[in-house]
């Protein structure tokens, strides 16, 4: 180990010594809130994984659907030419604003996914940051965990925003 890390290992050994937790307790107490951050993240993940494969897989069905009532519209339109392009015309429409109606609900869910992520990557850092703050010297702690609740709230409303403008270009893209 080298002079500097040793150093720090020692003022660290000591800061925790004050706190009244020896350093392997404050050690497995940040190790602990690592795991348990790294496991809240994790599930958000999966579960914005399955959210966005669901709106993905809607969103796809609505194609699928869209295109295949503009092809059969177009089969039926044999009959006249002016009034198979009136019918083909009003179904395309539809199809238009049924395929932006579930575009604009891909957007929103996938968008709440990923904020449900941030919040709880936001959640998991102030947990973790706290529990680093508590290995510090009394004195010390206050002024730390002032800086993490503050850092974990600026995250918090950084999602919201980015939540928040995605639901406006989605509702911009229904009233097409």
């Amino acid at each position: 180990m080298n002079r500097s890390a040793w150093h720090i290992a020692l003022g660290s050994a000591l800061a925790l010594a004050a706190c009244g937790k020896s350093p392997e307790q404050a050690q497995q107490d940040v190790a602990k809130a690592q795991e348990k951050a790294a496991q809240d993240v994790a599930k958000a993940q999966q579960k914005a994984a399955e959210t966005s494969a669901e709106a993905q897989q809607k969103l796809d069905a609505a194609r699928a659907e869209a295109n295949a009532d503009v092809q059969k519209a177009n089969a039926e339109a044999g009959e006249t030419i002016n009034d198979a392009s009136a019918d083909a015309a009003k179904v395309e429409r539809r199809a238009g604003d049924d395929l932006a109606d579930e575009q604009s609900d891909a957007m929103v869910k996938d968008a709440k996914a990923r904020y449900d992520v941030a919040i709880a990557k936001a959640d998991a850092d102030y947990d973790v940051a706290v529990k680093k703050c508590e290995t510090l010297p009394d004195a010390q702690q206050g002024a730390c965990k002032d800086a993490a609740k503050a850092n974990a709230e600026a995250q918090r409303q950084h999602a919201k925003s980015e939540l928040d403008n995605t639901e406006t270009a989605a509702g911009k893209l229904e009233r097409r």
